[in-house]
């Protein structure tokens, strides 16, 4: 996170500066004490029976969530060889609003602690989702024995990723450099990966994300009723240095999708509620939503849901460039791609597909057709039938496996890997 948001994020929350300057300080005295302590020897007890430990994070320490979850849970189960643990900020464990529950705390270390340093340590692998920082400040070349797993944190097409460019001309991701294994969904991402974020294709394994075995479960024991549709707008890098999200055409453009239109209340008479799910990053910016949709029909999500079983109960997914999008093309359900700052999101950022001609569902522009296109949902019992051969097209394009096997795949590699 850059420091203009930071410092936008204190600001905004000036009860939390303390306690984080108070981390600040003890971070580098705990990274100290754990080197000093492993080079007198004494760490060795933290290991259980000389069983190689594995650490898991994701997003920045700040969640329990996403493809290393699902695959910290298939280890814990079924891997006894490995000693997982889970690496979280403590104010992140114990906040009260996180539905998605970390199901052994007994594996549960607080980021930057000096157990969490010591771990780092003698790890003899980080499994994470966005990068290193998920777990550690280590660099790479301070644990040369930790293999280093980018699950990444959803399937990669829709937006392209800042790439630096080296001395002999070729692009690459900036930390691309650290990761050992990164896992790809398909052989179309698996490219991206080797092409466009300039990842050596030895390290690249197409083996599916391992979230979608997490899907396949819950979708077994919840239906979506057809009285739940979920709006996830997409971060916007050009918003990055406002306060307030509130008079940005991002507002204006959702007030008109919302009420302008008379959505809201048609919603509200066929007894549908439409929640908003704030992304993670437009958190600091969570009260503005509250404050400004005190609709019939909306709700704003928690910023703690699981968002994965949002996903399974919802019949209707509105987006714009969000990966979220292939996580319930997965499930085989409708997705709405209201994209009206289409133009400045392909000068800005891109995407690896065309967007006017790839994706798996309409791709409306103004807030009047987007509106149109969820009544014609709700009026046709969320049928995707008009765009079968789309939807098709996009499973081939981005699920090597359907098996619910993931995890079994990923877990193999990385257990060959450190063999």
């Amino acid at each position: 996170m850059s420091l203009l948001r930071e410092s936008i994020k204190y600001s905004k929350n000036p009860r939390r500066i303390l306690p984080r300057l108070k981390d600040k300080i003890i971070l580098p005295i705990n990274y100290i004490l754990a080197k000093l302590i492993a080079k007198l020897g004494k760490s060795k007890s933290l290991r259980t029976e000389g069983k190689p430990v594995l650490l898991f994070g994701a997003f920045g320490g700040r969640r329990y969530d996403d493809n290393s979850a699902a695959l910290f849970e298939y280890m814990v189960r079924n891997e006894p060889d490995f000693d997982p643990y889970w690496i979280i900020r403590k104010d992140a464990f114990i906040d009260p609003g996180n539905e998605r529950r970390i199901p052994f705390e007994d594996r549960v270390v607080f980021k930057d602690t000096l157990r969490a340093c010591m771990l780092a340590g003698q790890a003899a692998a980080y499994i994470y989702t966005h990068g290193r920082y998920d777990i550690t400040e280590y660099k790479k070349s301070s644990t040369p024995q930790a293999l280093d797993v980018m699950l990444d944190h959803g399937f990669t097409s829709l937006k392209r990723a800042k790439t630096l460019r080296s001395p002999s001309g070729n692009d690459f991701v900036q930390d691309a450099a650290d990761w050992d294994l990164i896992i790809s969904g398909s052989e179309e991402e698996a490219m991206i990966h080797s092409s466009f974020w300039g990842v050596p294709k030895e390290k690249t394994a197409v083996a599916g994300l391992a979230r979608y075995d997490r899907l396949d479960s819950l979708k077994n024991g919840a239906r979506a009723n057809g009285l739940s549709i979920l709006y996830m707008p997409t971060w916007r890098e050009w918003n990055a240095s406002k306060i307030s999200l509130a008079k940005t055409d991002f507002f204006r453009q959702i007030k008109s999708f919302l009420v302008d239109s008379s959505l809201d209340e048609y919603l509200h008479e066929k007894g549908i509620t439409l929640n908003i799910y704030v992304h993670m990053w437009m958190r600091d910016f969570f009260e503005d939503f509250k404050n400004n949709f005190t609709l019939k029909s909306t709700n704003i999500i928690d910023l703690g849901a699981d968002l994965q079983r949002v996903l399974v109960e919802s019949s209707l997914l509105i987006t714009d460039y969000s990966s979220i999008s292939w996580d319930f093309l997965y499930l085989d359900k409708p997705v709405l791609f209201y994209q009206f700052d289409i133009d400045k999101y392909i000068e800005n950022t891109g995407a690896y597909i065309n967007m006017k001609k790839d994706l798996f569902g309409p791709a409306v522009y103004n807030a009047r057709k987007a509106a149109e296109w969820v009544r014609y949902f709700v009026e046709n019992n969320y049928s995707t039938e008009l765009f079968r051969d789309k939807i098709e097209s996009g499973k081939k394009y981005a699920f090597a496996y359907c098996d619910g096997k993931n995890c079994a795949r990923i877990s193999a590699l990385i257990k060959k890997e450190i063999n």
